[in-house]
């Protein structure tokens, strides 16, 4: 951002025109977990291949869904534990979605705005359940069955993409992903140990 600031004052009686250009260097604010390299941001942006959109989109859908999915169980979970992983999930598919937004914009990538189908229905039988049975089905169902969706959809990217940006992405991403997925089959397993009776 440039601010030009131009000033003038007269000595006798002649006018004398000075300018100066002042350079305001802004720096843009990132998720620092899904801050793009230095080496990365230089990359040339301009139009990705159709494949690369076709994950992108892919992502965009799947991000929206974590993001609305899990700001339900913070509010709906009777767990602290559901909670606080939901929270977590909230903060850091929010921060990806941003990343994602970024990246699009950079590359005319016309990303979803809305949450695809098939992933609304999943949110909506989750609205019907309550207490015990909705904790455990946002465990089973969000944390492990759509992180292990996940995982497949960005090792592909990062594995398939052309695009060095979108590929850097992904691989910035799933370690993020992967904890999701340990976070919640380690909660699953231990739910399953406190209802096994112990033995007589």
């Amino acid at each position: 951002m440039h601010s030009i600031s131009t000033f003038r004052h007269s000595s006798r009686g002649r006018a004398c025109a000075i300018a100066c250009t002042i350079v305001l260097g802004g720096v843009a604010s990132v998720p620092t977990a899904f801050a793009a390299e230095p080496a990365v941001q230089i990359a040339q942006a301009g139009a990705v291949n159709a494949p690369d959109r076709s994950l992108m989109t892919l992502a965009a859908g799947a991000g929206l869904y974590e993001l609305e999915v899990s700001k339900l169980a913070a509010s709906k979970a009777v767990s602290a534990e559901v909670k606080d992983y939901a929270l977590m999930l909230a903060k850091h598919h929010g921060e990806s979605n941003e990343a994602l937004r970024q990246l699009a914009a950079r590359k005319s990538v016309q990303l979803v705005a809305e949450i695809p189908a098939d992933k609304k229905a999943r949110i909506e039988a989750l609205q019907g359940l309550s207490g015990e049975g909705f904790d455990r089905a946002y465990v089973d169902r969000v944390g492990i069955q759509d992180h292990e969706a996940d995982i497949r959809l960005f090792e592909n990217m990062a594995r398939d993409a052309n695009d060095a940006e979108l590929r850097a992405f992904a691989e910035k991403t799933l370690p993020v992903l992967r904890t999701h997925l340990d976070a919640a089959k380690t909660m699953a397993s231990n739910r399953r140990q406190a209802q096994t009776p112990a033995p007589q």
